[in-house]
């Protein structure tokens, strides 16, 4: 990597190819938001019930707390 946090950047564009990417935020506008190719959200719970609409009760949701700062692991 070339740039500092250039992983960074490079693991969130991998995954923005395959899923949207939501952004709650108190201290950015939906502006500034979609600025950085993310997807605003407002309600967490109104945005997750759209998404189980728009894709059906098995749709995969991933709701990161703290953002980079939290590691998911995929359990089966």
């Amino acid at each position: 990597f070339s740039e500092h946090d250039q992983w960074q950047v490079q693991i969130q564009a991998q995954i923005q190819l395959h899923a949207d990417v939501y952004v709650y935020s108190d201290g950015l506008t939906d502006e500034q938001i979609e600025l950085a190719l993310f997807r605003p959200c407002r309600d967490i719970e109104a945005t997750i019930a759209a998404l189980q609409e728009k894709y059906g009760p098995t749709a995969r949701i991933c709701v990161l707390p703290e953002g980079p700062l939290t590691i998911a692991y995929l359990t089966t």
